[in-house]
């Protein structure tokens, strides 16, 4: 879909209105500054909610299975989950034959932190897709997860890699 742009109000997007990378800077950017107060009002960073609910959702995780399903540096994954283990929300525990994986848990703290987290984050989430029907929101998770599966497909390759 071509979103026009009235010439009183900018330029026109042309076909910057179908290109993946311009259109989900967009929506990001939205996303953000949509999040913003509740970030703020829970003294809270993207980052660590994200962290929290992922240790919630798989008590036990390694860190370098939350490194694989987080979009951040390994280098800043490592600082917050040092936060996180110091502000007592996350504990390590060294489980298995292999004592150089830490297996990540919620703390009673971190358990009523994303207790607390989980309503609001939910408000957000509906305010956002109020838009779109439950049906559609099932198909634009569904085409979302098919890009994400498929960019993270070994044949994937930058566009500028010969064939």
């Amino acid at each position: 879909m071509t979103i026009p742009i009235d010439k009183q109000t900018g330029p026109q997007l042309g076909h910057l209105s179908e290109d993946i990378s311009f259109v989900t800077r967009i929506l990001r950017s939205k996303i953000l500054l949509r999040n913003a107060p509740f970030f703020a009002n829970h003294q809270a960073a993207a980052g660590e909610v994200a962290v929290l609910n992922l240790i919630g959702i798989n008590p036990g995780l390694t860190q370098k299975e939350l490194s694989q399903m987080v979009v951040l540096r390994k280098s800043a994954l490592t600082k917050l989950v040092n936060e996180l283990e110091r502000g007592g929300l996350i504990e390590r525990r060294k489980e298995g034959s292999d004592k150089r994986l830490n297996a990540l848990y919620l703390t009673a703290e971190g358990e009523s932190r994303l207790t607390r987290l989980r309503p609001d984050m939910a408000r957000l989430q509906e305010d956002m897709l109020a838009p779109l029907s439950p049906a559609e929101r099932a198909i634009l998770f569904e085409l979302l997860w098919r890009i994400i599966d498929e960019a993270d497909a070994p044949e994937a390759r930058e566009p500028d890699q010969p064939t």
